[in-house]
């Protein structure tokens, strides 16, 4: 059975980020051939669907995964403060204080222990 592409869809540069859509893409690598292209206001998707995938409602679940990645983007825009905070409590919590004496000291063993 030979695939055949779908009509192209076009989403707009408005609505979506070009990262967005990249991401969007690469979760259907896996079942089609996916071309990406642009004019000035829409990004250009076509879709082919590979060997063994069900071509129904394609662009469908590729419009539901473009919201799920601007979601996951608005989520990480958010919450980036946070994020940054507990890695930094985290990473703070984890500093060994070396004395003087042991920096000057060519075992390195006594330093981290």
């Amino acid at each position: 059975m030979k695939s055949h592409v779908i009509n192209p869809s076009k989403f707009s540069k408005d609505i979506y980020t070009q990262e967005v859509l990249l991401k969007a893409a690469y979760a259907f690598t896996d079942c089609s051939y996916i071309h990406l292209d642009t004019d000035a206001e829409d990004y250009i998707v076509s879709l082919t669907p590979k060997e063994g995938t069900d071509a129904n409602h394609l662009y469908e679940k590729f419009e539901n995964e473009l919201i799920a990645q601007e979601t996951r983007r608005l989520v990480a825009e958010k919450t980036k403060n946070i994020r940054e905070l507990t890695v930094a409590r985290a990473l703070a919590s984890t500093i060994v204080n070396v004395s003087a004496d042991a920096v000057e000291s060519t075992d390195m063993i006594q330093i981290v222990f």
